[in-house]
């Protein structure tokens, strides 16, 4: 947990709201550990089994493709449309991979359209081919040679991130999803998967060391159970969630008004490979006379929660000033005079690059549509919520089971918690 001090709010006439302190969370949603879960070689049985089966419990994994191989394209752009994470396991499988650090990438982008490409890589064979060439192109490679609980990484994951490992799973690793999670939530770390093929499924080339799926069920049946300790979340997201919060800072801003708090969340880390605008949570101290809340970013209403008398709530870095409003003091003409000051204009998406709205974790996600204009309809067509989406991933609604209506732009979509 990152902690910044912002005793001086009280020096500028800020509420005491502030008093404490804003808190970066070391993982997503004030978690205690985080859990990805890899699947090599594009098989069959990913696209048929292992999908539907993290969809059911909420969570998204990443699926490592061997570009010859052929994979069911069709069958993985609706999974990366779902959330998860298409990257790449080289072209050709060979021993060792030769050059093909860029052209994996490549051709995993000529077929799978996701928030910023193919982003990570898993190394055929475990054997890390030239590292300068891996990270000049991914924001992280994985190896496969990390075996029993002592490899759980610590919170700020791998030493070096062309080689973060992974404990294989199967007839020739270990099925110790629970023990291995229950140690990064001990640890405060992250523990990484690697899955080839399932036991009595068609899988294609992934052969090697299947895995019962029934072992997996029965981990993510106690994530969904734990799901307050333990964060499971694709390869690129945790990856990119480390990066963010070990570079982040955090700037107080003065607003001259006692009951809204502006501060700004900012990095420098963006490249040529990712934004790095995947959301960190942040929770800070609320004041006892604080009963109705606003959390905004440029503008964009966010949703947050209240837990322990802290506001929690996912914040994108670089994406404009976040304000935290007393709305119970603030009159109609205060609130539509901060609105409208504190608008940022940010740029839409390429025409070319995807969005997708999906369910994770009982919530309404939006991915990839930076600047597009979002609103949450239920079965009735009763307007829930509008906001904007501003970053990677963007929780925009989350309420209990049942269809939803979200229109993003001027497209629309069912989703159902």
């Amino acid at each position: 947990m990152k902690k910044f001090s912002v005793a001086a709010a009280l020096v500028l006439g800020v509420s005491a709201v502030f008093a404490q302190s804003v808190e970066i969370a070391t993982w997503s949603g004030f978690r205690k550990g985080a859990a990805s879960f890899t699947f090599d070689d594009g098989a069959p049985s990913h696209v048929t089994d292992a999908g539907p089966l993290f969809d059911k419990y909420g969570y998204k994994a990443t699926f490592n493709l061997v570009v010859d191989w052929n994979p069911n394209w069709t069958g993985f752009q609706n999974m990366a449309n779902n959330g998860h994470e298409i990257a790449s396991h080289s072209n050709t499988h060979s021993q060792v991979m030769t050059g093909e650090e860029a052209s994996s990438k490549q051709g995993i982008e000529a077929q799978i359209s996701q928030k910023y490409g193919c982003i990570t890589l898993a190394y055929p064979n475990c054997n890390v081919p030239d590292e300068s060439a891996v990270l000049a192109n991914y924001i992280a490679g994985r190896i496969c040679n990390a075996w029993g609980m002592s490899n759980v990484m610590g919170k700020d994951g791998p030493n070096n991130w062309a080689q973060t490992p992974a404990i294989m799973t199967g007839s020739l690793g270990s099925n110790d999803f629970i023990g291995n999670m229950q140690t990064a939530v001990q640890n405060g770390g992250w523990v990484m998967f690697l899955t080839h093929g399932f036991v009595d499924k068609e899988n294609g080339a992934a052969t090697y060391s299947p895995t019962n799926i029934s072992d997996m069920e029965n981990a993510l049946q106690w994530a969904s159970q734990n799901d307050k300790d333990i964060w499971v979340a694709p390869f690129r997201n945790v990856a990119m969630y480390i990066k963010e919060r070990n570079a982040s800072t955090i700037e107080l801003m003065d607003g001259g008004n006692p009951n809204t708090v502006n501060f700004k969340l900012t990095h420098g880390i963006k490249d040529a490979i990712s934004q790095y605008d995947y959301p960190l949570t942040l929770r800070v101290k609320k004041s006892e006379d604080w009963n109705r809340i606003q959390v905004l970013q440029a503008n964009a209403e966010l949703e947050f929660t209240l837990s322990d008398d802290y506001i929690i709530f996912n914040a994108v870095p670089n994406a404009g000033l976040i304000e935290i409003q007393n709305l119970a003091a603030s009159s109609s003409s205060e609130q539509a005079e901060s609105s409208s000051s504190q608008t940022l204009a940010l740029p839409e998406v390429s025409k070319d690059f995807p969005y997708a709205v999906y369910a994770s974790g009982g919530s309404v996600m939006v991915s990839g549509a930076q600047g597009m204009s979002v609103t949450v309809f239920n079965a009735l067509g009763n307007k829930l919520r509008s906001t904007r989406a501003l970053g990677c991933e963007q929780k925009v609604f989350s309420g209990p089971k049942g269809l939803y209506i979200v229109k993003v732009g001027g497209q629309t979509f069912k989703v159902r918690l």
